[in-house]
């Protein structure tokens, strides 16, 4: 049998918290890690429909991206849909732990599988200083493109109806790009100091879109839920460290989207 505390302890030899950015809330959210867990689903986010999933395969640990927990709750109320996620986790007994920006900024983490599903080449961190010093990535196309072949590149890489461009030009050739999942539209500048041709990130503010016209760096918004790339490679982690360890454990990845957006 394998506890949630040893699944988490390997986990964090691979990203420590250490990487985390100060006030992440990372690690466990609800529950005790002492628990033996057999099934581990894996997901981006922790809302109702993915706990409902989680009872469904008998998960007895749910490992999240985006915490659960994110911001403190005043009370219990279970009239909140959130507290009632929290008192059907409780119920259930299952163990939530979330690994955030120290996912995000790990060698071989979050942004080094955006980077690769893009298919970037060179790959190596943009933001060389402050506390999120090597959250994002840059790295090269393997011959330079049109903006406009990009965008549908990418809209096509992450499966998305529709995102957003913020660019004078779609015929202007790309080739170097940069890459940082979630919300990253503050680090453009860092992205055109590095020699971006194109930032990709998600959640850009309205203001700040004009900053980035203003400084004429082409920047492809196709959301934040592009990270629910982590499933699959997350899952993949563990299964090779089972196997190493010869865990009895089975991982699921959430087949659940959790965009809230719809493009229409």
């Amino acid at each position: 049998m394998v506890t949630g505390k040893t699944l988490i302890d390997r986990f964090e030899r691979f990203a420590p918290k250490s990487l985390a950015v100060p006030g992440d809330p990372i690690g466990i959210q609800i529950g005790d890690a002492t628990r033996q867990v057999h099934t581990m689903l894996v997901t981006l986010d922790v809302r109702p429909e993915v706990v409902e999933e989680a009872t469904r395969v008998n998960a007895d640990m749910i490992f999240a991206h985006h915490p659960a927990v994110f911001r403190p709750a005043h009370n219990l109320n279970y009239a909140d849909p959130q507290n009632r996620m929290y008192g059907d986790l409780m119920k259930h007994d299952i163990l939530v732990y979330a690994a955030h920006t120290n996912l995000d900024r790990v060698a071989g983490g979050m942004n080094d599988w955006l980077s690769a599903a893009l298919g970037l080449d060179e790959v190596q961190p943009f933001i060389e200083s402050g506390e999120e010093a090597n959250m994002g990535r840059i790295g090269t196309l393997p011959a330079p493109v049109s903006l406009g072949d990009f965008v549908q590149q990418v809209k096509d890489t992450f499966a998305v109806r529709g995102l957003r461009v913020i660019a004078r030009d779609l015929d202007r050739p790309v080739q170097k790009v940069a890459v940082l999942g979630g919300d990253g539209g503050k680090f453009f500048r860092d992205a055109k100091l590095a020699g971006a041709d194109v930032y990709v990130t998600g959640d850009v503010y309205y203001h700040t879109g004009h900053d980035m016209l203003a400084a004429d760096m082409a920047v492809i918004d196709p959301g934040h839920h592009i990270e629910s790339i982590m499933k699959d490679n997350v899952r993949a982690l563990f299964i090779t460290w089972a196997q190493a360890e010869d865990w009895p454990l089975h991982v699921v990845a959430s087949q659940l989207n959790t965009d809230p957006f719809t493009f229409m």
